[in-house]
């Protein structure tokens, strides 16, 4: 028990270091004042234009592709649309809007506060998922803009030009991939006066099963070398227990929370080269599948669409009430960039509202599917703060590297969701949301509805099947609760 005590103080100082290593340096020593005696660190993490998060709300909404609307300064950019659903309501087999608040504890570590832990989807075709994500200050302030600005100044001459050195647009873009292990969750304790209880969060918490005694799934776990899984060494430092002979790709390694914990404690050290018995079988330790391979593949688990509007906040499709000032200046007027009259777009490159332009890419808002069922894993999420620069074309002057992707010179030169690059390790935020993918309507109504009966007792067969292969007739009835993206 004294080993796991240290070893959680451990992880809680890596998960920390993976909270504070972006832009912000609010407190930061302070909190490392609690566990390391040490003088106050005199390293610069600030970075103008944004705070620091203390609080993510999670929100995913069930959908469907829709049609065609127009958008923009005129209305007439016309941009595929998914009709999402904000609908609290029990009355669906299914939940069709969840939501995840995560929020720092007194430790300054980020703990779910909701009762939901967890996001339920569904494998399908036809159903799209959009998640929002948004964040907030100390104060409870919402600040998701703050990481979107494109702001100008003068020059010498008097003249408004792009301050870039202090465009938070730039740098920044969230990155999606697969984890490894679930944040703690606070539960109310009506015994604890109001303070409540924390269940711990999973280790090594690789894609698995949902059966009763869940099995890691090989491929998305392992290392593997000429076939086989790669032994660990005493310098490898993520590992996982394995029955002694266990053969790659069959799927038959158990997810066990103790055996995590002590492959934790025992990885980088002589004795992870040593057997471990327990319970009557010997198991050994093998490396992890490398994160830029994982990251590779994460598209046969999900894929995601960047749906950023501009501003952030604002809904695709919204009509503007009043004017809007988000620190553009517009050059031949000396005004703030007026909106009265336009509809939300989407967000492009250096904030244009010039239709054609390319899109850029943030990832507060984006659209989801999922791609195979009976699977549990880490959705991570990561704000990655790109301080690298690159080049579009050989000989041109350097840009920010979070445009220049010379294999996708045909759509602005931007990075994927799951291409976050080697190098490119400054996070304002590193966080998982651990989700389920249940069923799969390609399994047939039948499987389907047994699968969601499984987590979902209650579930109406027919309602499913039609909510899942006939979204766009189900949801007509919800239509007053849609949610462009």
């Amino acid at each position: 028990m004294k080993q796991h005590k240290n070893i959680r103080l451990l992880s809680a100082v890596m998960a920390a270091g993976l909270l504070f290593a972006g832009c912000s340096n609010d407190r930061v020593d302070e909190f490392f004042k609690k566990i390391v005696q040490a003088p106050p660190s005199s390293i610069e993490r600030d970075v103008k234009g944004h705070e620091q998060i203390y609080a993510v709300h999670a929100i995913l909404r069930m959908g469907y592709k829709g049609g065609m609307i127009g958008v923009g300064p005129d209305g007439n950019d016309s941009v595929q649309a998914y009709n999402t659903y904000h609908l609290v309501s029990s009355a669906t087999s299914i939940p069709v809007m969840q939501e995840i608040d995560i929020a720092k504890d007194d430790d300054g570590q980020m703990t779910i506060t909701t009762e939901r832990d967890c996001f339920d989807v569904i494998a399908s075709d036809d159903i799209y998922y959009g998640l929002e994500l948004k964040y907030y200050d100390q104060n409870g302030m919402l600040i998701n803009h703050q990481f979107s600005g494109y702001p100008f100044t003068k020059d010498k001459e008097g003249v408004n030009i792009p301050d870039e050195d202090n465009a938070t647009l730039l740098v920044h873009q969230h990155f999606f991939g697969i984890g490894n292990a679930s944040l703690d969750k606070e539960v109310a304790d009506s015994t604890s006066a109001g303070h409540g209880q924390q269940v711990r969060g999973l280790q090594m918490a690789y894609p698995r099963s949902l059966a009763a005694q869940p099995t890691y799934y090989d491929r998305y776990t392992f290392r593997a070398k000429d076939g086989n899984p790669e032994p660990a060494t005493k310098f490898s430092t993520s590992n996982i227990y394995a029955p002694d002979g266990f053969v790659l790709g069959k799927n038959q390694v158990p997810f066990d929370v103790d055996l995590a914990w002590k492959a934790i404690e025992v990885s980088g050290k002589p004795e992870a080269l040593q057997p471990y018995t327990v319970g009557g079988k010997t198991y050994r330790l093998f490396k992890t599948i490398d994160p830029m391979e994982l990251n590779r593949i994460t598209p046969e688990i999900f894929t995601y669409e960047y749906r950023d509007t501009d501003p952030v906040e604002e809904e695709l499709g919204k009509l503007f009430t009043e004017a809007y000032n988000d620190d553009f200046t517009d050059p031949d007027t000396e005004a703030p960039r007026q909106r009265y009259g336009h509809t939300v777009g989407f967000l492009r490159q250096k904030r244009s509202l010039d239709v054609g332009s390319d899109m850029d890419r943030l990832g507060f808002k984006g659209v989801m599917q999922f791609h195979r069922a009976d699977i549990a894993f880490q959705l991570q999420v990561r704000i990655c703060h790109i301080m690298n620069k690159g080049q579009q074309h050989a000989g041109e002057s350097e840009k920010p590297a979070k445009y220049c992707n010379t294999n996708n010179s045909e759509h602005g030169f931007l990075w994927d969701f799951n291409q976050l690059q080697p190098g490119w390790d400054s996070f304002d935020i590193d966080y998982p949301l651990s989700v389920r993918v249940i069923a799969n309507t390609k399994d047939g109504e039948d499987k389907c509805f047994e699968d969601v009966k499984r987590f979902y007792p209650a579930a109406d067969k027919a309602q499913l099947w039609r909510m899942l292969t006939q979204p766009r007739d189900f949801f007509i009835q919800y239509r007053q609760n849609v949610v462009l993206m």
